[in-house]
């Protein structure tokens, strides 16, 4: 629980998954019950300041930070008596409710030389568009093949006479 907690954070923490202005507070809140316990055992929460709370591409605007920061603080009174083992799993609960969670995306072009994203998860094979277009999903059941040729990549489907190629 606690190796799949740290990974799941160092995921939210590097931008790999992407919480919401609300999710990331009730994230950083529960982290820091996990990490230091009860809220109401410090005099003062300066020590959040140095504590990494948020993802990195989020603002670095000071006056932002600051606010987020009591914000945190706050989230993380309402979790006084939940222990560390607590915390971390009501972490890893709400992390698994975030858009992309068990998803590996890569950046690939399409036949056409245009940028997207190709992503594997449970499910299948899945093609994002930068664009805006649906997503495009080839089931497990539907791929009977998946070939390379050193940065080309085929997807041979079973009901269907044609491939799906991609450069990488």
């Amino acid at each position: 629980r606690y190796q799949y907690y740290l990974q799941v954070k160092k995921d939210v923490l590097d931008g790999r998954l992407l919480p919401s202005l609300e999710q990331g507070i009730r994230l950083a809140g529960l982290a820091v019950q996990a990490d230091f316990g009860d809220y109401n055992q410090f005099e003062s929460h300066d020590f959040l300041r140095e504590y990494v709370l948020f993802p990195m591409d989020w603002t670095q605007d000071e006056a932002v930070l600051e606010e987020l920061t009591q914000k945190v603080a706050q989230e993380h009174r309402t979790h006084s008596g939940i222990t560390a083992a607590e915390a971390e799993l009501m972490y890893i609960n709400e992390v698994e409710r975030l858009d992309g969670f068990g998803q590996e995306t890569f950046p690939v072009k399409d036949n056409h030389g245009n940028d997207i994203h190709l992503g594997i998860f449970f499910m299948g094979i899945f093609i994002k568009n930068r664009i805006g277009r649906k997503t495009v999903i080839y089931r497990w059941n539907d791929i009977g093949n998946i070939a390379h040729n050193k940065s080309s990549i085929v997807l041979e489907l079973i009901n269907k006479e044609e491939n799906v190629l991609f450069h990488t």
